[in-house]
């Protein structure tokens, strides 16, 4: 069985769910790929019923697509979610990041900066990248104090961070990103909560506008969403 410790204590509907959850969100599985269930049967090494409750979930989620007849795909990335979820962003985040500027921990944003000014700059892996820019978007939800705005912070990342993958690893974006990052952290750890709000909002749009220039070249598969 393929199971690792991503979802070691979990039980192995969990376990697949989580598995194959992360594979889409990170675009090891591509938007608009075959999910086929016998290759996930022998990839398990279990029976097809907690992979399909697995792929229902995930459906249920919009990252996956289930067509009767046709198939099971890893869902598109469209026009039209790339500006919702960066609606969403620009009308949470800036506000957000301002109300928590002065709860922030100082050395947790101390750790990210060193991060951002010297790994990120050098020969960083890309899981690596983007796993610390999605704990750091996270930790200010976090320290926003609302439970019921990280819960719906965390569905709109899952689906962000697929458009931030596939945009993020052109070159001149990644080097922009961090960039605003660190200007961003900056700004929190002079509890700017001011400066904070716009700089975030810039980044935000910053990262919209690299993700809409990538779908409008075609690079990615993007272009079109099966069923609508």
């Amino acid at each position: 069985m393929q199971l690792d410790d991503r979802g070691a204590a979990a039980p192995l509907q969990e376990k697949v769910y989580n598995i194959i959850k992360e594979d889409i969100v990170n675009c090891e599985m591509a938007p608009g790929s075959v999910i086929c269930e016998d290759v996930l049967v022998e990839k398990f090494g279990t029976s097809r019923t907690p992979i399909r409750e697995a792929l229902l979930r995930l459906q249920r989620e919009r990252l996956v697509d289930i067509f009767p007849r046709q198939g099971t795909f890893v869902s598109q990335i469209c026009l039209k979610d790339i500006y919702e979820i960066y609606q969403l962003r620009l009308i949470i985040e800036p506000q957000v990041v301002k109300i928590a500027c002065r709860d922030l921990d100082s050395e947790v944003l101390g750790n990210f900066r060193d991060f951002f000014t010297h790994r990120a700059m050098g020969d960083c892996p890309y899981a690596e990248w983007f796993r610390q820019d999605r704990e750091l978007h996270s930790y200010i939800v976090a320290c926003s104090g609302n439970g019921y705005l990280q819960q719906i912070y965390a569905a709109i990342m899952d689906q962000n961070l697929r458009m931030r993958i596939l945009a993020g690893k052109i070159p001149d974006r990644m080097r922009a990103t961090n960039h605003e990052h660190i200007a961003l952290l900056d700004a929190l750890l002079a509890k700017d909560a001011d400066k904070a709000e716009k700089v975030m909002a810039s980044h935000i749009v910053s990262s919209r506008d690299g993700a809409l220039r990538l779908e409008l070249s075609g690079a990615d598969k993007t272009r079109s969403c099966r069923g609508q």
